[in-house]
């Protein structure tokens, strides 16, 4: 049996991607920027990034390619892939984990992210009153 889920937090590193794949489904390339605090050696703590391409597909893929931006925070959710193919120069076998993205939110503050754009897209900024005598605990 295995599992494959990945959940990742950080920053684009590029503008999304966008083009269609052949059944006119939305295909997304993008960038992002994990970064992990690790120790210095001498008492303090350095930022170290992990870079990981990401691929989205269909309606998801078109709202994240029309609200992305590089630099901006997202944490986006799916599962790890290996694309494996042959160096045309080289010959070599060449191979890269993407992620495929199945879920994804925006991370920063409201303003950063540009969220109240979205939801002016799709009909309005109002938020449901909250009505913590429902929460369980």
């Amino acid at each position: 049996m295995s599992y494959n889920r990945v959940i990742l937090m950080g920053n684009l590193t590029r503008d999304p991607e966008s083009r269609q794949g052949k059944s006119g489904t939305a295909i997304v390339k993008a960038g992002i920027a994990v970064n992990e605090r690790m120790p210095d050696g001498q008492g303090g703590y350095k930022d170290e990034a992990s870079f990981f391409d990401c691929i989205l597909f269909g309606k998801r893929a078109e709202a994240f390619a029309r609200f992305g931006q590089k630099g901006k925070s997202f944490l986006i959710e799916g599962k790890l892939r290996q694309s494996r193919w042959q160096d045309k120069e080289s010959g070599q076998n060449r191979s890269k984990v993407e992620v495929i993205v199945d879920n994804w939110e925006f991370a920063g503050s409201k303003s950063d992210q540009g969220q109240d754009k979205m939801a002016a897209a799709f009909g309005g900024n109002e938020q449901p009153a909250a009505n913590f005598s429902d929460v369980p605990f």
